[in-house]
């Protein structure tokens, strides 16, 4: 009997499958843009400025509250209602912005004081001198921030991390009769320049005659002196404790003397009359005795 021939191989394996039946090509997961946050306006932000120098100065220079930013959004919405373009912003809007024009205004202010520390602080950012009039002890009733521009000027804010912009005020350009106005991007390469304007010069609340360094000398010195001073005082206290120890030992010392001479006195006192007693019972008994005999 023949063996049976061998199976085919095409007749055993199994059928392939495509590769688009055993794997699912997944669709792309839908991209979701971020909403770039509202822009700011110079005049929009001189507004919040104001609002907030007025309400910051009604409290004496503390902070503020969830309710007093609530009120400074209010403010702001009412000073910008007239104003084309103004969007409407929110209370926690307002705190962050304000927040980034002290830190810009800080940053600038130390700029300007490590170029030239004997002379005013100033610079050409344009909301600088209003920002300083308001930090400052004495501060000028008439800020000017805004330089005599005749072209809308868009820019991006250099502190402004979450990409918002800020803008110059929008004036048209009067040319030929025209109100048509231009619009442009300053470079990054020049966003610290002055645009049109010089640095309005602020004077300084403490005297440009003074050093700085001098004031930190004799701040260092002053507490030095008082550094030392209390050292001298706690050496004496310490002195004085010491001595008054060393006479309590001493006082203590007499008295266990004087009460151990007092004992020993006692003692002695105690056997000499022991001794007297005695005797005088033998020579009582031995007169006694010669009576009887």
């Amino acid at each position: 009997m023949s063996p049976s021939p061998p199976s085919s191989p095409s007749s055993t394996a199994p059928t392939p499958t495509s590769a688009a039946g055993l794997v699912s090509i997944a669709s792309p997961a839908p991209t979701t843009r971020r909403i770039p946050p509202p822009c700011w306006t110079n005049d929009e932000t001189l507004a919040l400025l104001d609002s907030y120098r007025d309400k910051w100065l009604s409290l004496r220079r503390a902070n503020l509250r969830a309710a007093h930013w609530d009120e400074v959004c209010a403010a702001v919405s009412l000073r910008c209602r007239s104003l084309p373009g103004a969007t409407p912003k929110t209370s926690l809007q307002c705190r962050h912005k304000i927040e980034k024009l002290r830190k810009r205004y800080r940053s600038e202010r130390k700029r300007a004081l490590s170029l030239n520390p004997s002379a005013p602080p100033s610079s050409p950012w344009i909301f600088f001198p209003h920002l300083h009039s308001m930090e400052n002890p004495n501060p000028n009733p008439n800020p000017n921030p805004n330089p005599p521009l005749a072209v809308a000027v868009r820019y991006e804010s250099d502190d402004d991390a979450d990409n918002e912009e800020a803008y110059l005020p929008c004036r048209p350009v009067m040319a030929n009769g025209g109100g048509a106005g231009l619009k442009f991007k300053i470079p990054k390469a020049v966003r610290s320049r002055s645009i049109g304007s010089r640095p309005i010069p602020i004077p300084n609340p403490r005297g440009s005659g003074e050093d700085p360094m001098g004031e930190v000398v004799r701040a260092l010195t002053a507490l030095g002196e008082g550094y030392v001073r209390a050292e001298r005082a706690k050496m004496e206290m310490a002195r004085e404790m010491e001595q008054a120890r060393m006479e309590a030992e001493l006082r203590r010392t007499e008295t266990v003397l004087d009460a151990q001479r007092r004992i020993v006195d006692l003692v002695v006192g105690e056997i000499a009359l022991g001794k007297k007693k005695r005797k005088r019972a033998k020579i009582a008994a031995a007169a006694a005795s010669g009576q009887d005999s």
